[in-house]
């Protein structure tokens, strides 16, 4: 997915409840590298966010962040 004022789709943020998984939050990156995040929810009323991604490093060999 690809925003002109967002950037391109890094990341969806997801929770858990009763119902099922729910989005709460998109995260994106800019043409120039910069992270930016768009919450669908109040993000005053997130405690904490946490993900996992994979890196590459020079070498080629994938790791968790």
């Amino acid at each position: 997915m690809y925003d002109e004022t967002s950037g391109s789709l890094d990341a969806r943020i997801w929770v858990k409840d009763a119902d099922g998984p729910v989005l709460i939050g998109e995260r994106f990156r800019g043409q120039d590298g910069l992270l930016t995040m768009a919450w669908h929810i109040n993000p005053k009323s997130i405690f904490g966010v946490m993900w996992v991604e994979d890196i590459i490093d020079e070498k080629g060999n994938v790791s968790a962040s």
